[in-house]
């Protein structure tokens, strides 16, 4: 005896074989959107770490006693603008 179905001898709405799809689309473009996303981060780090490295003379002449966080030490370095290295001139000034 054939097991019956409640959709038995009816075809499916197209909008269930559209699901699939747009199920896998939607999990394609979320890792994407991931790679990118870690990608950038490391991009900005790297960034942070040149910019650590063209500014520590200067920060250790000019701000040695700025506390760290809410910009501070952007906010000294900007100030002494006119005595920094060219190097670190480069990173703060690209920072504005």
């Amino acid at each position: 005896m054939p097991r019956l179905t409640p959709n038995a001898g009816r075809a499916r709405p197209a909008l269930f074989y559209a699901s699939d799809a747009l199920v896998r689309a939607t999990l394609v473009a979320a890792l994407v959107i991931a790679a990118l996303t870690v990608t950038l981060s490391l991009a900005s780090a790297q960034d942070r770490g040149a910019a650590r490295e063209a500014c520590k003379p200067d920060y250790q002449k000019f701000c040695q006693g700025t506390t760290p966080g809410g910009g501070r030490i952007k906010k000294c370095l900007a100030d002494n603008f006119a005595g920094l290295s060219d190097a670190c001139k480069q990173v703060v000034g690209s920072a504005k």
